[in-house]
């Protein structure tokens, strides 16, 4: 018998939400640890535009939007309540691995599902990780299955958009993104398969339920995943932003490839072996990358990330939704984030990309 859980709630024609997991910094830039608890037990709960929540690590919060009709709304929601954390006495910072954290046991959320986390993973949590992670309401499992199929061909682009963590315990890691290769040690945290009927998701997840024995599927974390209790899809591969502009870009390019994929269906599937290989190449090399296309072709990643952008514009432009899509074109034409941060280690030192990032986090107005 199929789980309850699994059976799709209608979600909203097309609307957005984003969780924006953060850092907890002292004056230094440097991670909090325990000393994150009673600030955390002062932050949590339903505020303005949203809600904050609690972490698995002691020293990290998520952002949680209220349900939003477009990107432009997204940032509007954030906006307010990164402005409150900061009220709060609180000190973010938006980046995919803190870049210098040590090497070590971290502090964990006392909570059920943390503590159970906690005992499965083991050492496995010794660095904090922060994503970006957005969701699209949609109707109906066909949508959702269209939307799914779209976004999974794309996973590739969105990690290379978004991809700026190219520091880990001080060092360069020579990546890109290095926060994957964190994640790909936790059990269930992997990219999404094909999936060609609403009974094939539900199979696969049951079958990961009954062999990790975990009482739902949430603990099943793929990058790219329904949220049947929520009515989304759920992209969960990109990195911690800091800048509100790129959040509502980023947001808009999802939404807009998620109408693409209902209006204009992709043929095919990338095989497993390509959207893995893909994500490989974009955590390495960002957008600089060479990727498999829906088509079985080799491109540049920049060449799909600019297709992926105007497909979504054409999707957004007659409602007037498009205008957020600039950011992601700065993204294309800037220097990459990952350089960016490399530049500035390199020119100034550690402390001082500590302090910009945290700078960049508490600028609300972009």
């Amino acid at each position: 018998m199929r789980a309850p859980s699994l059976d799709w709630q209608p979600g909203g024609e097309f609307t957005v939400g984003v969780e924006d997991e953060l850092f907890l910094v002292d004056q230094e830039g440097q991670m909090l640890g325990s000393a994150a608890e009673p600030l955390m037990a002062t932050v949590c709960g339903p505020a303005a535009g949203g809600t904050f929540k609690s972490e698995i690590f002691v020293d990290e919060v998520e952002l949680e939007t209220q349900v939003c009709s477009d990107a432009e709304e997204v940032r509007k929601s954030l906006q307010s309540l990164r402005g409150s954390l900061m009220v709060k006495g609180v000190r973010p910072m938006a980046v995919g691995v803190h870049p210098s954290a040590d090497f070590g046991a971290a502090d964990l959320t006392t909570s059920p599902r943390y503590d159970r986390l906690g005992d499965e993973f083991a050492g496995l949590l010794r660095t904090p990780t922060a994503a970006f992670q957005v969701h699209v309401g949609l109707p109906d499992t066909a949508s959702a299955l269209r939307v799914f199929r779209g976004l999974r061909n794309r996973l590739a682009v969105f990690r290379a958009l978004a991809a700026g963590s190219p520091y880990w315990h001080a060092r360069d890691s020579g990546l890109a993104c290095s926060r994957p290769a964190i994640l790909r040690s936790y059990p269930r945290t992997t990219m999404p398969p094909a999936l060609r009927s609403w009974d094939e998701y539900v199979e696969a997840i049951e079958r990961s339920m009954w062999a990790y024995e975990v009482p739902d599927y949430s603990y099943v974390c793929w990058e790219l995943r329904p949220q049947p209790r929520l009515g989304t899809i759920e992209v969960r591969v990109m990195d911690a932003q800091s800048s509100l502009d790129r959040i509502a870009g980023l947001t808009a390019l999802v939404q807009g490839l998620a109408r693409h994929a209902v209006e204009a269906p992709d043929l095919h599937d990338l095989p497993d072996e390509a959207v893995l290989a893909n994500d490989f190449r974009s955590c390495r090399r960002g957008l600089e990358a060479t990727v498999i296309d829906a088509n079985g072709s080799r491109r540049p990643m920049r060449e799909l990330a600019w297709r992926a952008l105007d497909d979504a514009r054409a999707q957004l432009a007659p409602d007037g939704l498009d205008r957020p899509l600039d950011a992601v074109e700065e993204i294309l034409t800037a220097p990459p984030e990952y350089a960016r941060q490399r530049d500035l280690r390199e020119q100034r030192g550690m402390p001082a990309l500590l302090a910009d990032l945290v700078e960049r986090t508490a600028n609300v107005d972009g």
